[in-house]
């Protein structure tokens, strides 16, 4: 899913990432750190950001992921569905 008007719904620590229930498109490090990211090693400083479609990540201590969940929900027969 795009990114709407750089807004996020989620942000989670590098260790927590779950590529099953989240999509990440944006890694934030509040501290220096070279995280290894789609199998790249990225050296980053603190207070930077990337934005990129994350498959994978390894190390990036004091580093956060950012993006979107996965629509889980069955929808009902009324616009909007249930929740």
């Amino acid at each position: 899913m795009p990114l709407l008007n750089d807004i996020h719904s989620i942000i989670v620590p590098v260790a927590s990432a779950n590529f099953t229930a989240h999509s990440y498109t944006e890694i934030y490090c509040g501290a220096n750190a070279t995280p290894v990211i789609n199998g790249q090693s990225v050296t980053m400083a603190a207070g930077s950001s990337i934005k990129i479609k994350v498959f994978s990540i390894s190390g990036g201590t004091g580093c956060f992921l950012l993006g979107e969940t996965f629509n889980n929900r069955q929808d009902g027969p009324t616009i909007g569905g249930t929740y």
